[in-house]
């Protein structure tokens, strides 16, 4: 064995170590990044050759042989998933903390106490049926009354709005990613066909996927290329090799049967071929947020219109059987709804009753002074069981409300 031979299986020694020791410098700069997985240098013996005697060899040195990720798959997947379940039960919590504090009644009168002064009046009036102070109070509670409907449905509708915003918001973040993973895919192709290690590559895309995993049930195969393919869980493909698919948002009418409200956003998206993929997303973020906006929020909506609208149903009902001071009857205290539909945002006083409160009634016979049965009969509907197909007074269905969220 010659002198050159010995100094080049120091030289690859050397050569291995110095790899080495710069993999763990870089191991080290990136001990606080994130997604970053820790690399280690795979070492492997260079071919003997022959040495003196038939049966002798000599070694050549050491070469690294690759430089490996410290990365486990199921893992990843498992990071994956929690990191989708995080994101949509967090950015549930946010909505529903929003949405609770529009029926937040501790800092002032809220819908429940309003309801039981408007009621309360009408108790006042049948004790004193000609009083025209409390005939104006009673004005004045219906006023505040179907003024916190529509607050109410207002500011419902708003964080509806804000939900669409974020979703707006999100899907321009997923674009992104996904472009992202897509250039990420052709280049770690490229390195691994001239037999380079492209870890730091695969740390961003790992990362990058889990991100995208937080918006979304979306499932990940290798496709033997280097490449990962990205699927939107039953929808179709969101990213191929190097093509990525983009969303987009519109407005739309409404949906009832998939209680989307009207003017909402939409999701849409070349990965599918029905195009509009609002409630086929499930998970993450966007999944919450949607069924929040279409499912809880729409429910609420939905209970708020059916109490406004038994209210001026029933009240109507009495009030237009009863007679007014001028002995006159028909006159109804609200104006007619005839459907439940949007009941919170349309119920309003009559304009007979806004302008004269002689036309509220209190009795049921003509030139019967102090008849006071038609206001007890309205008092009375506080405690009846009109909702929920008569398990419900309107105290219950409120209260049930709120309790809910």
């Amino acid at each position: 064995m010659g002198i050159p031979n010995i100094m080049h299986t120091g030289r690859s020694g050397m050569t291995a170590s110095r790899t080495a020791i710069a993999t763990t410098g870089h191991n080290i700069a990136n001990a606080n990044t994130e997604g970053y997985s820790r690399q280690r240098v795979e070492l492997e013996a260079n071919i003997t050759t022959d040495g003196p005697g038939e049966k002798n060899t000599i070694g050549q040195g050491v070469k690294v042989n690759n430089i490996s990720r410290v990365n486990d798959e199921y893992i990843e997947k498992e990071l994956q998933n929690g990191t989708r379940d995080h994101a949509h039960f967090e950015e549930k919590d946010i909505a529903l903390q929003q949405l609770e504090e529009v029926f937040n009644e501790l800092d002032g009168d809220g819908l429940n106490r309003i309801m039981s002064r408007f009621f309360n009046e009408f108790r006042k009036l049948s004790n004193d049926p000609d009083n025209e102070a409390i005939r104006q109070s009673i004005r004045e509670a219906t006023h505040a009354l179907t003024n916190d409907f529509r607050r109410l449905r207002k500011e419902v509708e708003q964080v509806q709005a804000h939900i669409d915003s974020r979703i707006a918001a999100y899907s321009t973040e997923i674009n992104a990613i996904t472009d992202e993973v897509a250039d990420l895919n052709q280049r770690i192709r490229a390195m691994e066909v001239r037999k380079a290690s492209p870890n730091d590559l695969k740390d961003r895309r790992d990362l990058l996927l889990r991100r995208l995993a937080s918006y979304m049930a979306i499932s990940t195969h290798k496709d033997g290329k280097g490449g990962i393919n990205v699927d939107i869980k039953g929808v179709g493909p969101l990213v191929t090799g190097n093509i990525a698919q983009k969303f987009e948002v519109a407005r739309t009418q409404a949906k009832p049967e998939k209680g989307q409200p009207e003017n909402s956003l939409e999701l849409r998206t070349s990965a599918s071929a029905n195009s509009v993929v609002t409630h086929s997303i499930k998970g993450g973020k966007l999944g919450g947020l949607i069924a929040v906006r279409d499912q809880t929020l729409n429910t609420v909506l939905d209970r708020l219109d059916d109490l406004a609208y038994s209210i001026t149903k029933n009240v109507n009902h009495i009030h237009m059987q009863a007679v007014n001071r001028e002995g006159m009857k028909g006159i109804p205290f609200f104006d007619d709804l005839a459907t439940k539909e949007r009941a919170s945002a349309y119920m309003k006083l009559s304009d007979a009753v806004a302008m004269n409160t002689n036309n509220i009634a209190t009795g049921f016979d003509l030139n019967a002074p102090g008849d006071n049965r038609a206001s007890i009969a309205i008092s009375q509907l506080q405690y009846d069981r009109l909702l929920n197909d008569g398990q419900a007074t309107m105290d219950d269905w409120f209260n049930s409300i709120v309790s809910d969220i």
